[in-house]
């Protein structure tokens, strides 16, 4: 047997909202810490978890305790900046 719901679209703005202010909390409590786990640390950056093990293997700071690896919002952040580049302009002659 299936259920179905019909909500005007006064209704149906209240529930986005409340989905949205709900999710945006739970997005604050999960990235209000200093340091990640894995799978927390590649939806920050938005990288797949690959990437984090690639970036790991190029010298991206890691903090391992007892084989546990956590990774640091903010270390992260000043390794990815130390890799900026800025291009040259061309010179046209």
């Amino acid at each position: 047997m299936e259920l179905e719901l019909k909500l005007d679209k006064q209704q149906e703005l209240e529930i986005t909202n409340k989905i949205d202010a709900l999710m945006n909390r739970i997005n604050k409590i999960e990235f209000n810490k200093p340091y990640l786990n894995k799978t927390e640390a590649s939806k920050y950056f938005d990288v797949a978890p690959a990437t984090l093990s690639k970036w790991a293997t190029l010298g991206m700071p890691v903090a391992v305790i007892d084989g546990y690896k956590l990774y640091g919002k903010e270390s992260i952040t000043n390794w990815l900046k130390s890799k900026e580049q800025t291009k040259k302009p061309l010179l046209l002659g």
